[in-house]
């Protein structure tokens, strides 16, 4: 297909995407939806001709945010570069020329190659990478636009919301913008068209935009081509709210979900405990979804460490892990990834300062899948 005939393609099909989504911003739904749900729910897929793909899929890019990772956790910068380079092309964001010369030496300090990375200047502030890049969308032909969200600026940020702009000029992608608030670690995709959404994103977006529960999901599932979201509630007293704290997809059909202790924590071990139910039985295109629990730290000292805030860069995932706390559930998670994913490199990576600012390998990463045909049509 010639890049002029995608770019008309993609004309029409942005066109058409904002177009629906005036129409769902400014319609009322008929019905109210409750945004404490913890069961599938199905919605309009509206921009069939694009999905989002899944982090399991093949990928081009791993994004860093060097500039403040650089500076507080140059441990993680430099075992998650040596742990994935081979594996996947990995782009660290700097901040400032300075910052670039200190990333430049903490590679060089631990005999990783120059060459194993592009380091890319931009007005970058924060490491949580997560939260505020750009999602990158597929169609069936491997021709991929972004998607930014609107992302609420923290303490006087103002740099980190222009992130997306600047990475798809960068990549000479497309970019679509949206206002709603969503944040990275908000949702999972199964890159078949079935998406894990926090209802974080539900009551954001309620108080920020005055959006109707119906109308937010239509807005997103349009926006990144959903066919079915799932909501499912944040844990209870975890600061972040994300799903990627207590739940990952590692096939299609696959997902895996955090139990904790009971004794440690009875409110949220049974609210996984039904989230697990909720999917019981649950069709995807791959088949029924299956669930695997893995144990997770308990959190007494007010840290919430999480074994689902993974890293996928093609044969290899990284998993975070806190061997001054935990060590024996740490070798359980890395030994049950290794279960489930026999064909690749399970790497754990110590986050435990990193985890202590609420956030873990996910949170500082953002793939960008590869340019080529992922699903068949």
């Amino acid at each position: 297909m010639s890049s002029s005939r995608r770019w008309w393609q993609w004309l029409i099909v942005t066109v058409l995407v904002v177009t629906l989504v005036a129409a769902v911003v400014f319609l009322r739904p008929m019905k109210d939806s409750d945004p404490n749900v913890t069961e599938p729910v199905s919605t309009p897929q509206f921009a069939d001709s694009f999905y989002m793909p899944a982090e399991f899929q093949p990928q081009e890019t791993l994004l860093l945010a060097g500039a403040q990772l650089a500076e507080l956790h140059p441990d993680v910068l430099a075992a998650i570069v040596k742990a994935a380079s081979s594996e996947v092309r990995i782009q660290i964001l700097a901040g400032s020329s300075e910052n670039r010369v200190l990333i430049e030496s903490i590679l060089a300090n631990n005999g990783l190659s120059r060459t194993s990375v592009d380091i890319l200047q931009m007005r970058i502030l924060t490491m949580w990478l997560r939260d505020f890049g750009p999602v990158t969308v597929s169609d069936a032909d491997g021709f991929r636009s972004m998607v930014d969200f609107h992302y609420r600026e923290r303490r006087g940020n103002n740099r980190d919301n222009g992130i997306p702009a600047s990475l798809a000029v960068s990549m000479g992608l497309n970019l679509m913008g949206s206002p709603m608030l969503a944040e990275g670690g908000d949702y999972l995709s199964n890159g078949r068209g079935l998406c894990l959404l926090s209802t974080r994103v539900i009551n954001r977006n309620a108080h920020y935009l005055e959006m109707e529960p119906d109308q937010t999901m239509a807005n997103f599932a349009a926006l990144l081509g959903f066919e079915t979201l799932s909501m499912v509630p944040p844990l209870k007293g975890e600061s972040t709210g994300h799903a990627d704290m207590f739940c990952a997809f590692v096939r299609p059909n696959l997902l895996v979900v955090g139990s904790y202790n009971p004794a440690d924590d009875l409110e949220n071990a049974t609210q996984l405990d039904q989230i697990v139910e909720g999917f019981k039985d649950f069709p995807t295109l791959d088949g029924p979804l299956q669930v695997e629990r893995i144990p997770m730290p308990d959190h007494n000292d007010g840290v919430w460490r999480t074994y689902t805030n993974i890293v996928f860069a093609n044969g290899v995932l990284l998993v975070p892990i806190y061997p001054d706390y935990c060590p024996d559930l740490d070798e359980e998670a890395l030994a049950l990834y290794r279960r489930l994913l026999p064909d690749r490199r399970v790497v754990g990576i110590d986050a435990s300062r990193l985890i202590k600012m609420n956030g873990a390998l996910r949170c500082i990463t953002m793939n960008i899948p590869r340019g080529s045909p992922i699903i068949p049509e």
